[in-house]
């Protein structure tokens, strides 16, 4: 194994200077996104990139929804890097748009991004941050979450409403 390969959960060995479509499986993504905090782990509880990601994808259109699952996907591959560091790392937001865009083709997704999924995110991310972030301090996105109130779940029920929902979405 070289120094740019990893091993997935499902036993894959994943070289990520080289992913590939074939490099994807929902069951690597599915169980790595409900085991990855959100927010570095500065939230009041545990909170999934999973759980997450199930929100996003019943906030945005319809025809967007398994956008809105998979928009963080690449995480599971790559870790969720928090946005002020991702800004100091140039070439590590290159590596997680390749990510991200071979995860779309592998699910046959346009790409990039849809709209509304962006917005539908960052209405997510308020809500979080209103329910599960200690403090209230002004982050500057002007935008209002459109949730109930966010309540973490452990991650093997993430795992499973991950799961659930992409079956649903897929029907």
């Amino acid at each position: 194994m070289n120094a740019t390969t990893m091993q997935t959960f499902t036993g894959k060995l994943v070289d990520l200077a080289k992913f590939t479509v074939e490099d994807v499986r929902l069951p690597d993504i599915s169980h790595a996104l409900s085991m990855i905090n959100r927010f570095t782990g500065h939230s009041k509880v545990p909170y999934s990139v999973a759980q997450h990601s199930v929100m996003v994808s019943t906030m945005c259109n319809p025809e967007n929804a398994l956008w809105g699952l998979l928009h963080d996907a690449s995480e599971a591959y790559l870790g969720d890097m928090s946005t002020p560091l991702k800004t100091l790392l140039p070439e590590y937001r290159e590596l997680e748009e390749h990510v991200q865009n071979t995860i779309a083709k592998a699910f046959f997704l346009s790409w990039p991004i849809p709209q509304d999924v962006k917005i539908a995110d960052l209405r997510a991310l308020m809500g979080e941050k209103r329910d599960i972030i200690p403090c209230g301090i002004d982050w500057g996105v002007d935008i209002e979450p459109n949730c109930g109130p966010v309540s973490p779940q452990g991650w093997q029920q993430s795992k499973k409403m991950f799961e659930d929902r992409f079956k649903e979405i897929m029907k």
